[in-house]
């Protein structure tokens, strides 16, 4: 996530259709921290449910589905929820375990013959525990770059595997990885006639009432009742953002839903897998995809973390950490223009559910800390000014940064090649193709995978060129271009962090 923010003033709207339980913050109610919170991150729309001992105690909308317009958000506005899908996929592949149609230690070469990676002596050990783990070796988004709102499908992205390094040793390392999922997703069809789609609707959607959800991004064109993704442009203005269409990697991040829906999915976990009275999982499911699987390696005793935590660990599409001496269960969700995240805490029978509509604030964390306080009877202390003060320092020094890095051309230091020379196709695999055009008196930059992306590219000194996209969550970089006796061999290209936090090299072909 970018650590940019501003300070904006949010009108907060919000819906009383249900009883709410007023929840106070030292001097503060939660509206009103809500409201605070929103300015400061510069949220337009939030949704926010919170469980307690079996009920929903608190749902609300804040806010507006997008800024300048005042449609309010309430407890049906739709979210994309990204990443809170992954504990969906992981559960189904553990219900189909206790169903007998597979093992969770099945190999992922006898679903996928061709599956292979980088490090082939692994390509047949990775199984469906490594894939919904994220321990196959790769580093936390690493790949992405050819995934994330791209063209290809499902089956090429698993195929596409075998080119990205790891770095780290197989099981041996986290690295979050998004097509681990995938794989996890395409194997349900598999052993099920059915698709990953269908499979989530009919297990988990439908009975547990969740009638405003969804896993196809066409169908957000029937919504009306929807949040505008928002992030900053790069004069850090907030600015709308379309829906990407991230159906390829829908079992790792493509459920849409709103914070009513979500609820009933804590509910029934908080509820060992009953809702409404039926058994939607068996116990023993939802305590299989609770059971840590990866550990994420983080110091075991620092005086400076503010909630004592001791351990962090993944299990099939759940983090696992102590918060304060007591289990947090959580995930968040990032996706363009949005972030969000689902937690409970089965000790304390609580649960929470925040859905925001701009993909650069951490309310999701620091209302969540916030809230679990509240319950937990511990000692005052207002995280989202904590966090926020924190990260006011990051923004500045990216400010600053990039104001540094821009300033610092010189005409003087040219290129070791005539510009008119960039026109062309370029080639990586598996990304594809990538051209550069000159029209206008620019310099234009097309992704192949990426047909809505293009970029803008001028000189930045020596041999590096400078490009901004139209896409503010692609963003902007600078592109090394390789030459050889003032020929183009190669230019790189890279996505920001958010996407993928490496360059990919792309060799001419013309």
């Amino acid at each position: 996530m970018k650590k940019i923010f501003l300070i904006l003033a949010v009108l907060i709207l919000t819906n009383n259709l249900y009883p709410q339980e007023q929840l106070i913050f030292n001097h503060l109610t939660i509206d009103e921290y809500v409201q605070q919170a929103m300015v400061r991150w510069q949220v337009p729309g939030m949704s926010l449910a919170i469980i307690k001992d079996g009920k929903i105690v608190h749902i609300k909308g804040y806010g507006v589905r997008e800024l300048g317009k005042p449609e309010p958000v309430d407890e049906n506005t739709i979210f994309a929820i990204a990443s809170n899908t992954k504990a969906f996929t992981g559960t189904a592949l553990a219900i189909l375990e206790a169903e007998g149609k597979l093992k969770l230690t099945d190999k992922i070469i006898d679903y996928f013959p061709d599956f292979r990676l980088n490090d082939e002596k692994f390509s047949s050990s990775v199984n469906i525990i490594d894939v919904l783990t994220h321990r196959m070796g790769f580093g936390t988004f690493q790949g992405d770059f050819f995934t994330w709102g791209t063209k290809f499908s499902r089956k090429e992205l698993i195929e596409y595997l075998r080119y990205v390094i790891p770095v780290y040793e197989f099981r041996t390392g986290y690295g979050y990885n998004n097509t681990g999922f995938v794989i996890a997703g395409e194997i349900i069809p598999l052993v099920t006639g059915m698709g990953w789609d269908e499979f989530i609707k009919e297990r988990f959607l439908i009975p547990l009432e969740m009638t405003r959800s969804f896993t196809k991004t066409e169908d957000l064109n029937k919504i009306d009742n929807k949040a505008t993704p928002h992030s900053f442009n790069y004069n850090f203005k907030m600015t709308t953002l379309p829906y990407n269409k991230v159906d390829n990697l829908a079992a790792c991040g493509g459920i849409y839903s709103s914070a009513k829906d979500v609820a009933n999915w804590i509910l029934m976990q908080l509820n060992e897998g009953v809702f409404n009275g039926n058994q939607v999982v068996e116990k023993s499911v939802l305590n299989k995809t609770l059971t840590p699987q990866n550990i994420i390696r983080i110091p075991v005793y620092n005086p400076k973390n503010p909630v004592s935590r001791h351990f962090l660990a993944y299990g099939l599409g759940w983090f696992m950490q102590d918060y304060r001496g007591k289990l947090m269960i959580e995930h968040s969700g990032g996706y363009d223009g949005m972030v969000s995240r689902t937690s409970f805490m089965p000790e304390i029978n609580t649960g929470v559910v925040i859905l925001t509509n701009n993909d650069e604030n951490d309310i999701i964390t620091t209302l969540l800390y916030q809230i679990y306080d509240f319950y937990l009877g511990v000692d005052f202390k207002n995280w989202d000014s904590l966090v926020y003060s924190r990260n006011i320092t990051f923004i500045k020094d990216d400010f600053k940064q990039w104001d540094e890095k821009l300033s610092d051309t010189n005409k003087y230091l040219m290129p070791s090649f005539d510009m008119k020379e960039l026109v062309g196709t370029y080639q990586n695999i598996p990304a594809g193709n990538a051209s550069i055009i000159f029209s206008n008196g620019k310099y234009i930059l097309n992704i192949e995978m990426r047909p809505n992306t293009i970029g803008y590219i001028k000189h930045y000194n020596n041999d590096t060129l400078y490009c901004e996209t139209n896409d503010f969550v692609f963003g902007r970089f600078f592109i090394p271009v390789k030459t050889d006796v003032g020929k183009i061999i190669s230019i790189k290209i890279k996505a920001d962090d958010f996407i993928d936090p490496l360059y990919y090299e792309f060799f001419r072909k013309d």
